[in-house]
């Protein structure tokens, strides 16, 4: 029996993957509940779907500009491996970028449009040319920065049309956290990534020193929400993410011990991923029930 032409891409789908575009909206609606006491489920909805339309074309398009290159003609879950086209592949991903555009002009806020817009120009500059910005070592930048405070503060201004310091700094919590997980997903790749000159900091610095420099990535989320306790910008409750350390000491440990491993270490990336999404569920929580 011939397999279904939707498999390929129901093996793509991995949820735990789009918490990265979930959490920052959760984290954000709930800093404008805790900042204003604003909440509409409309505007939470739209920029909700609108970011996770995004994130789906983002990762389609770096399927395809990552094949492209060559990088991705050794991974057996490549979508354009296994669907046997690259066009159909683009064309999905420019839909949903199209409906991620409509969800955000539906909000009717060309601030926040024009500030949406700049975090999709990163996202198409992280792999897409002529720009390839993660073959030159921005791909941590710019993640961290797309799904953390961009998103945070969109999801912030949604509710509250303003910009706010506390979201900011909520936000960049979120983006370290987000980092995690593509810092985790280089080290099974390293070889593919050394070989087509993707300067990623595993290729930089070797599996080893890179994971010894893991904590680097996963410290500055706690600094910055203890930061944001002292300055006031943020409710005490947030230090509530101080009870995920184990969860990173246990990260860095299995990466440390594992880093040269290929086929062991990979379990790093939904490890990872658990971990992103812990901390941004407490996170919400902890501002959403704040005082």
């Amino acid at each position: 029996m011939a397999s279904s032409p939707l498999k390929p891409w129901l093996n793509s789908f991995n949820p735990l993957i789009y918490t990265a575009s979930v959490v920052p909206v959760l984290v954000g609606t709930a800093f404008a509940w805790w900042h204003s006491g604003e909440f509409n489920p409309g505007r939470f909805a739209l920029c909700l779907a609108g970011l996770v339309c995004v994130h789906g074309w983002i990762n389609l398009s770096n399927d395809v500009f990552d094949w492209d290159t060559g990088v991705d003609r050794n991974k057996l879950n490549s979508l354009v491996r296994t669907t046997g086209s690259r066009s159909q592949v683009l064309w999905v991903g420019n839909a949903l970028l199209s409906l991620g555009y409509l969800c955000f002009w539906l909000l009717q806020d060309w601030w926040l449009l024009l500030f949406g817009s700049f975090g999709i120009f990163l996202g198409y500059a992280y792999q897409g040319p002529p720009f390839r910005l993660a073959y030159k070592g921005w791909g941590e930048w710019i993640s961290s920065s797309c799904f953390g405070p961009i998103a945070v503060l969109t999801a912030c201004r949604a509710q509250t049309g303003s910009w706010e310091v506390g979201a900011l700094l909520a936000g960049v919590a979120v983006g370290s956290w987000t980092a995690t997980i593509l810092y985790a997903h280089h080290f099974p790749q390293c070889a593919d990534d050394r070989e087509f000159d993707k300067r990623t900091p595993i290729v930089r610095w070797g599996p080893q020193l890179a994971a010894r420099r893991f904590w680097w990535v996963i410290a500055p989320a706690y600094a910055v929400l203890g930061l944001g306790v002292v300055t006031r910008y943020l409710p005490w409750t947030v230090l509530a993410c101080l009870l995920t350390l184990p969860l990173a000491l246990s990260l860095l440990r299995f990466v440390r011990a594992n880093a040269t491993d290929p086929p062991v270490v990979g379990a790093a990336l939904p490890m990872a991923a658990r971990f992103h999404l812990v901390n941004g569920l407490l996170l919400a929580l902890a501002l959403a029930l704040a005082p």
